[in-house]
């Protein structure tokens, strides 16, 4: 007699179960936007200048970031453009760089996808911070190419770069970048 009240019991659980397994997974877009938010400062068109050592020495420069949100606010796509002035005012082009910053909710990893016109390109999975996000990518047999990115107390970019082999460590970037809209 106990086990023919049980049945009854049994087979409504059994039934909400099945259902609730057939359900189909919720989309990860909720996870993926809410991880976005740290890197929101971004957004926004941004002006400003910098240095860079390279094989002609210590360089000068001027630079642009545009960074917009797209695929409806999942991931952000940063233009980089950046240039100098000969001494008879002429503009000379530099830096020409696209990155796509976006979060794997399954992963639960950032992932940086950036290329430069000179053909090279490399994928990392920054560490991202509040205001800020590292990164780095290889650069040879036991030496790779870190950055800094991160927003300072004054609402400015400030990006560095240094090029590290084992563990010392030099300075070959900086750019500092004042929002102009958002």
């Amino acid at each position: 007699m106990a086990f023919q009240s049980i049945l009854p019991a049994l087979a409504a659980l059994l039934a909400m179960s099945s259902t609730a397994m057939a359900q189909p997974p919720q989309p990860p877009a909720p996870q993926v936007r809410a991880a976005m938010e740290k890197l929101s400062w971004l957004a926004g068109e941004w002006r400003g200048e910098g240095w860079r050592i390279g094989p002609a020495g210590r360089e000068e420069f001027f630079v642009a970031e545009r960074v917009e949100w797209d695929v409806d606010g999942l991931v952000l796509v940063v233009h980089g453009d950046g240039w100098s002035i000969d001494d008879q005012g002429n503009r000379i082009d530099g830096h020409k760089a696209l990155g796509i910053l976006s979060y794997d909710a399954f992963a639960r990893s950032y992932h940086f996808d950036a290329f430069v016109k000179e053909g090279y390109q490399s994928r990392n999975q920054p560490l991202v911070g509040e205001k800020e996000y590292r990164w780095s990518h290889p650069a040879g047999p036991g030496a790779e190419m870190r950055y800094h990115a991160r927003l300072t107390d004054n609402g400015d970019w400030l990006e560095t770069g240094e090029h590290c082999i084992e563990e010392t460590c030099s300075p070959f970037l900086e750019m500092r970048l004042s929002k102009i809209t958002d």
